[in-house]
């Protein structure tokens, strides 16, 4: 029995790290789309669904690493530390999003209106491209006999 649920968390993790890099990859290309294009499209409401499942996705990822992970192996440590920063940074990049958007709703002109713009780029990119990263630590070290405690 034992074996079997250690197939299973294996899998789960590994399963969602696959997606959350395709997801991410898919989102950042979408996204770049957008920039270009930014005209009402159903594509972008495409986009959009995706941005969140990805979000969801890396959450959940984050909540398993967190249990199966050996926090007191080398590269468990690391690990567990890339986790907290992903969370760190997924809030500080929903915060430069959001009030970026504030200010874009406020500013009609000038360099404030550039800065908001900034703003809600950097947020996007620091969300999306450490996601992307912590997706793929998670995959090329989910065979790490050490890093994981799959009982």
């Amino acid at each position: 029995m034992k074996m079997k649920k250690e197939k299973y968390s294996k899998a789960v993790i590994k399963y969602l790290s696959k997606l959350g890099i395709f997801l991410s990859a898919f989102s950042l290309s979408l996204g770049i789309i957008y920039f270009f294009f930014p005209a009402n499209s159903i594509l972008y409401d495409l986009f959009g669904l995706v941005l969140i499942v990805s979000w969801v996705l890396n959450a959940a990822l984050v909540y398993f690493t967190d249990i199966y992970l050996n926090k007191d192996f080398h590269m468990g440590k690391r690990i567990n530390r890339l986790s907290y920063y992903y969370l760190a940074l997924f809030i500080a990049s929903i915060l430069l999003m959001a009030f970026g958007v504030i200010f874009s709703a406020f500013i009609i002109s000038g360099p404030l209106l550039i800065l908001s713009n900034i703003m809600i780029i950097s947020g996007f990119l620091i969300s999306i491209l450490y996601g992307f990263h912590f997706c793929i630590v998670i995959f090329t070290n989910i065979d790490n006999r050490g890093a994981w405690n799959y009982e």
